[in-house]
């Protein structure tokens, strides 16, 4: 009898270390499976760089105009559609979605987000970003996410 009981504990020892240390998911065993994501509820809504609100604005707007002609034009707009479109005459860029968006991220992060900075600064770290010394047209729109703007409108 003592034997026996023995037998069937160690089983029963067995059966709970093995059913702990068991994963029955059908991908458990696949090496390309996805982890889990973490979303926190302001991402679905624009609350992250990958999606625009991380930056502190949802519209940005930028026109540079040299000798006439339309040199720089930037558009950048979080919303159900998320788009973003830079257009660089003097370096031959046009792109569109994610390439325009990919461009823009070092521009925005760097000097988009700092709304304490004066109308003139800005305009000066944006002219050295593009790598323009003179325009004869210069309009920027920018909408934060606290509901405030900055418009810069200067035309020589």
């Amino acid at each position: 009898m003592r034997d026996t009981m023995k037998i069937v504990m160690l089983f029963l020892a067995a059966v709970l270390v093995l059913s702990a240390c068991g994963n029955s998911s059908k991908n458990a065993d696949n090496p390309k499976r996805e982890d889990a994501t973490i979303m926190y509820e302001n991402e679905k809504e624009g609350g992250t760089m990958n999606t625009g609100g991380g930056y502190g604005f949802n519209k940005f707007d930028l026109e540079i105009d040299v000798d006439g002609k339309d040199v720089i034009d930037v558009e950048y707009e979080v919303a159900k559609n998320h788009r973003a479109k830079y257009v660089n005459k003097l370096a031959g860029l046009n792109l569109k979605a994610q390439e325009a968006f990919n461009e823009l991220d070092p521009l925005f992060v760097k000097f988009a987000t700092k709304k304490s900075l004066s109308e003139k600064d800005v305009k000066e770290n944006i002219m050295e970003w593009f790598g323009v010394d003179t325009y004869t047209k210069f309009d920027l729109e920018i909408d934060f996410d606290d509901g405030t703007k900055m418009v810069i409108e200067d035309h020589k």
